[in-house]
């Protein structure tokens, strides 16, 4: 095995069984953790976070990108349920991966 991956034979039944090479890695984090419909799941984010209440001017800095937030592109600025402020970019790359505010890991839901 290199690198943590293996090689396995998948065994195809019929009327002659073949073993076919089969070297793809699995990865059971990701296998659960997937979204089954990666579309509908990144339509609902932008939506969470589109509802979100924009702030314009804001001041200090976004927690996930680590620059300013008056120096926002596109979006601006939006605040979670739990108060903190992201770039409009930034918060909705971060909760397409999980749901929960990168500094206090506060639930957000929509």
């Amino acid at each position: 095995m290199d690198g943590g991956s293996a090689k396995y034979n998948v065994v195809v039944s019929g009327n002659n069984d073949i073993a076919v090479p089969f070297d793809q890695q699995f990865d059971l984090d990701d296998a659960v953790t997937m979204p089954e419909n990666l579309l509908s799941r990144h339509q609902a984010v932008v939506r969470l976070v589109s509802d979100m209440p924009a702030v314009n001017h804001a001041t200090g800095s976004c927690s996930i990108c680590m620059e300013g937030l008056s120096e926002s592109e596109g979006g601006g600025s939006r605040q979670v349920s739990c108060g903190h402020v992201y770039h409009h970019d930034c918060i909705t790359d971060w909760l397409l991966n999980g749901n929960s505010c990168p500094l206090c890991r506060h639930e957000i839901s929509g």
